[in-house]
């Protein structure tokens, strides 16, 4: 995907409708290099021009005004939502580049005064409000990280190694467990990177990453515990990627998004109903340590869930992003990847009905710390600083 092409999809995704392409005639052939998909992903309206007088015939249909942004710049989204939030006639600046909302009026205010018959964002940005890089709030709550935004132009082949770290990093949440960071980490960017190169959808994988969470059930209740730790650990991994493949492609699905979180609490809340009933042969009601590992493991988890929801009901943010300790906790807290660890290195060593136990007990410490958390962080003044580990 051209730097172009990025550009235009997070136009797209900020809700604008209509894109005028200004290029060089030495550049107009490569338009035709944007990925094919772009315009089924993206509704959007793309009009190329090539001189001043061109652009000029759009301008007075332009009622909100444009957002006016150089093609070969990288740009993080928050200035995008930043520069919308805060209106036309104002800018975000960085170092080399500015990416500017420009009213109509002020656009003909500086082709008056200007005699060149390119005016590029610098000077439509003299004399505008404006609002620096370093300004900007460093925290993205929706991916629980903390990394400061850019607005980086591209100069020389010698940067891509620097943008493609920063893109990659942008993907991936900040506050994550100990095997997401330390197991599939770079496995998940090497799959995420050569799927970029397609145009498979990010809701493909979402998809077939439901369907792997799912499809462990039957088999842990049939006792193809085995077989159930693989479709599980696929799902698990085709979760991490379908994300990061989403962010990093501009191809976003708040409606697949809302499926994958609707399905994701029952799955895993009927792995432990299915281990359990594996383990007791199918009785869960005759007092057995198989069964109260299976309730013991389905009541915690649920309390649990209760209780990290009315923390982010209450602060915005997730219990585990609460403050530096809570990040650090989550690196083993014991949540779905750990438990399939747990579960998985039980069906190495032929200890299914012991790993079940360890799940339990684990789940019981998650939840006793996150109670303790939820009333030490209301007592001691909420939520403050960062807390991505």
């Amino acid at each position: 995907m051209s730097i172009a092409e990025r550009v235009l999809r997070q136009a797209s995704l900020c809700g604008i409708e209509y894109v005028v392409v200004y290029v060089g005639s030495d550049v107009e052939s490569e338009l035709h290099l944007w990925r094919p998909d772009l315009r089924d992903v993206h509704p959007l309206q793309i009009d190329v021009v090539q001189s001043a007088e061109q652009l000029a015939d759009v301008m007075p249909d332009l009622e909100g005004g444009l957002v006016v942004a150089d093609g070969d710049v990288v740009h993080d989204d928050r200035l995008w939502h930043h520069l919308l939030a805060a209106g036309p006639d104002h800018c975000v600046t960085a170092t080399e580049t500015t990416l500017v909302w420009v009213s109509v009026q002020h656009w003909h205010a500086v082709m008056e005064k200007s005699s060149e018959q390119f005016v590029g964002v610098r000077q439509l940005a003299q004399g505008l409000d404006s609002t620096t890089v370093e300004q900007l709030d460093t925290y993205v709550p929706e991916l629980r990280l903390t990394m400061p935004a850019f607005m980086i132009r591209l100069t020389e082949r010698s940067q891509l190694r620097h943008i493609d770290h920063l893109l990659y990093r942008r993907t991936f949440k900040g506050v994550i467990d100990a095997i997401a960071r330390y197991g599939y980490y770079h496995l998940v960017r090497l799959l995420t990177r050569c799927l970029s190169r397609t145009t498979l959808s990010p809701n493909l994988f979402t998809v077939l990453s439901i369907a792997g969470i799912w499809l462990a059930i039957p088999c842990f209740a049939t006792g193809h515990v085995a077989l159930g730790c693989v479709s599980a650990w696929a799902g698990v991994l085709l979760d991490s990627i379908d994300g990061k493949l989403a962010r990093l492609t501009l191809n976003l699905s708040d409606a697949m998004g809302t499926i994958e979180h609707l399905s994701a609490m029952p799955g895993l809340g009927l792995w432990f109903v299915a281990i359990g009933w594996h383990l007791t042969d199918g009785d869960l009601w005759t007092p057995s340590v198989a069964m109260l590992s299976c309730w013991t493991t389905v009541a915690c988890f649920l309390v649990d869930k209760v209780v990290s929801g009315e923390f982010r009901r209450r602060s915005g943010r997730e219990l585990f992003d609460a403050r530096p300790f809570d990040a650090f906790f989550h690196l083993f807290a014991v949540r779905r990847n750990m438990h399939l660890l747990v579960l998985t290195i039980g069906v190495a060593a032929s200890l299914v009905e012991f790993a079940f136990v360890a799940m339990a007990a684990g789940m019981v410490l998650t939840l006793a710390i996150h109670v303790l958390r939820f009333a030490w962080i209301g007592l001691t003044g909420g939520v403050r600083g960062r807390a991505e580990a």
